[in-house]
């Protein structure tokens, strides 16, 4: 529909001529811009050159069938509206009419006043479908918008924006460029058929200064024919060799190019060939496809920066695991040195106990062997404590299952209790029945516990009178969605220095110890998402917190 200042444009077809020149001076006078002839092969011949608003026919006429002539017209533009005069009314043509779409059914004969009425009525039907159709184009957009965004590569967002473009301009074919950021690579995306969503794709070298000229694009272009604009014979020498231009129109019908612009930027168009418009799109029109430009813009950007992260990640990765394969041989160099250091140590102890066992044979002096041989047994035990250490920590990976911590916990007492360490311990239990069940490594839990326990029990025999009692407490944290277990002793307790260093690798108040227990049982703990604590006193026992998440 035009806008407020310009005339309605309606093409009148009557073979009467009588009724034709009534017709058309009817509605002159009411201001309209009026064309009439009376014959339907003319008609449609003005139609293919020139945009009408509405067309108002008879039904009966030698050359052709009013319905037939509405059924041409529509496929040429299916915007224009119909309005229907006949003199031999009946039930099947007003059915028919109403299929047709039209907008008003005049019997002849009519009054001036009459074919006025109807065309004002049509008038404003019209103007309410437009009105209905900016709203559903806005609830289309707004569909794009979200559509876009959900796109997980270009060829799928290209895809989107050229199909809106061709349905809110009505043209038939299209082709939509992006050159983006790589000015040197041109990705070529044409619609054959959008009813059957027939494309065709195409990727190819552009010299930069071609896209570098695209780029001055900044409006909405509507052009008549291929001269106007000197894109059309750039993309004929660019594509001619490509599929992507088989059956494209001829380059005399009207053509619209859309920028792909964002601030200040454009990185690709849009272009859409079709039957001739006149006297071209509405403002309207004009302005929704200038958004789905932008928005189609700023989606591409978007999808190349999220690629450009992608890669970058991808890459920051491949580094990460080069750094961490540089830190393992590290760590694994610091360790093998740790290793081999504390295996010196002992092993420098044994040899002298050897070279003076060697030197007290040598000089008969069978009877006092003992020191040496006890102090060759004394380190060969602590080689064996290290070792079982270093195996302790290998085995920290875990394989989770669910499992009932309080079940675990009597397992684990009914396995600990027959040890001479456990002679003289008492256990008091008070396990919380609501525990629910959790997804842990049992046998690392397991660990823990008689790591936790062993120490309480030694911690205890050194005490005087040796014997004490273990309480081991469950707790269902809701708030927290943890488990909490809790392992008392009423041992010697610990003093703030010695708590300090409790979870250090290698800190032992252990003559024997080899000071990895607890380090180890904190990793375990650590590596379910748990945490440890303790709370000690000198004296006064101690108490280790474990907290499990649900």
């Amino acid at each position: 529909m035009p806008s407020k200042n310009e005339p309605i444009r309606i093409l009148v077809v009557d073979d009467e001529e009588i009724m034709l020149k009534l017709a058309c001076d009817a509605l002159r006078s009411q201001g309209h811009d009026v064309t009439g002839t009376s014959r339907p092969a003319e008609a449609l011949d003005k139609l293919k050159h020139h945009k009408f608003d509405f067309i108002l026919t008879d039904i009966k006429m030698p050359e052709m069938d009013g319905m037939e002539l509405i059924q041409s017209a529509h496929r040429i533009d299916p915007s224009m509206g119909a309005i229907f005069m006949t003199g031999y009314a009946s039930l099947d043509t007003a059915k028919r009419a109403i299929q047709e779409g039209a907008y008003d059914y005049i019997l002849k004969p009519f009054d001036l006043q009459e074919i006025r009425s109807a065309v004002t009525r049509a008038i404003k039907k019209k103007t309410e479908s437009l009105a209905d159709g900016r709203k559903k184009g806005l609830s289309q957009l707004f569909d794009l918008n979200r559509i876009l965004h959900a796109a997980g590569d270009s060829k799928s967002l290209l895809k989107l924006s050229l199909e809106f473009a061709l349905m809110q301009s009505r043209m038939k074919t299209g082709l939509i460029l992006y050159w983006g950021t790589d000015k040197e690579r041109l990705q070529v995306l044409r619609v054959m058929d959008l009813r059957e969503s027939a494309f065709l794709e195409t990727i190819v070298d552009v010299q930069e200064t071609l896209t570098s000229e695209w780029s001055q694009l900044k409006d909405i272009l509507q052009i008549q024919a291929a001269e106007e604009y000197p894109l059309f014979s750039q993309l004929e020498n660019l594509l001619g060799d490509s599929r992507v231009m088989d059956g494209f129109p001829g380059w005399e019908t009207e053509s619209i190019i859309i920028p792909l612009r964002k601030a200040g930027s454009t990185s690709g168009m849009i272009v859409l060939r079709g039957l001739p418009i006149e006297p071209g799109l509405s403002e309207e029109d004009i302005k929704l496809l200038a958004i789905v430009g932008i928005q189609s813009a700023i989606s591409m950007e978007n999808l190349d920066l999220l690629l450009e992260t992608q890669k970058s990640y991808k890459e920051l990765q491949n580094l990460q695991e080069q750094v961490i394969g540089l830190e393992k041989m590290a760590i694994q160099g610091r360790i093998s040195s740790e290793i081999g250091h504390e295996l010196n140590n002992f092993l420098t102890v044994i040899m002298g106990n050897f070279e003076l066992l060697r030197m007290k044979i040598n000089q008969g002096q069978v009877v006092s062997l003992d020191q040496q041989l006890d102090g060759i047994w004394a380190n060969l035990e602590k080689i064996r404590v290290f070792a079982d250490g270093l195996l302790d920590f290998a085995s920290l990976k875990a394989e989770k299952a669910e499992c009932d911590i309080n079940d675990l916990i009597r397992k684990t007492i009914v396995f600990i209790k027959p040890q001479g360490i456990f002679r003289n311990i008492s256990f008091d239990f008070r396990l919380d029945p609501e525990i629910p069940l959790l997804m842990v490594d049992a046998g690392q839990i397991q660990q823990v516990l008689y790591n936790l326990l062993k120490n309480a029990a030694d911690a205890m025999g050194k005490r005087k009178g040796e014997g004490g009692t273990i309480s081991l407490v469950t707790t269902h944290l809701k708030e927290n969605q943890a488990v909490e277990i809790r392992v008392r002793d009423t041992g010697r307790g610990m003093s703030e220095e010695q708590l300090q260093k409790i979870f250090d690798r290698g800190f032992t108040t252990k003559q024997s110890g080899h000071g990895m227990g607890l380090s180890i049982s904190k990793r375990l703990i650590q590596a379910h998402g748990g945490e440890i604590e303790v709370e000690s006193q000198p004296d006064q026992g101690t108490c280790f917190r474990i907290r499990l998440p649900i």
